[in-house]
């Protein structure tokens, strides 16, 4: 079942764009931070107080949120060089058993991110700072990301066992002939 043809994935996947331009204006929105930050410190010899802290929390967005984009993308870091040497059924067979143990990780990130979230919630937490932001709203982060990204890698899953369908028909077929 093609993409545009499933509502779920295709709703999964408006979430994973939607989440990419988030994590790349969290990342826009920290580097002028950190220019004011640096402005304002050096230029100005003027205290900052609350810069660092919300570039680290809009950095943390970026990290989380960019996770599920980059493996919609195929952007996240592979490393091929022992892979390469192996046919094209057991690279799909090494795909399929990375993907699923990443997603097992991505699926105990989000339950422990939602444990440690509840915690923060009901525990009342603020940061130590004098901004004192409420950690409920950057710990949400945590699941949220790795919930979509373990999306991700379910729909990466099942586009690597298509794919290797495909391939033994055309395996077969080319047998047969």
């Amino acid at each position: 079942m093609s993409v545009s043809q499933n509502h779920v994935l295709r709703m999964i996947n408006g979430l994973t764009m939607a989440s990419g331009y988030v994590s790349a204006l969290a990342i826009l929105a920290a580097t002028l931070i950190i220019v004011e930050q640096v402005l304002v410190r050096y230029v100005l010899r003027a205290a900052t107080i609350w810069q660092v802290e919300i570039a680290v929390y809009l950095l943390i967005a970026a990290t989380f949120l960019g996770a599920p984009y980059g493996l919609k993308q195929n952007a996240h870091i592979n490393i091929d060089m022992i892979v390469i040497i192996f046919s094209k059924r057991v690279q799909k067979r090494l795909e399929i058993v990375t993907s699923f143990l990443s997603l097992l990780f991505c699926l105990f990130l989000t339950w422990r991110g939602c444990v440690m979230w509840l915690e923060a919630f009901e525990g009342g937490w603020k940061s130590p700072s004098l901004l004192s932001v409420p950690l409920i709203y950057p710990y949400a982060l945590i699941p949220l990301g790795m919930a979509l990204t373990s999306l991700q890698y379910i729909i990466r899953l099942m586009d690597i066992i298509k794919e290797g369908a495909a391939l033994r028909e055309r395996l077969e077929e080319r047998n047969n002939d």
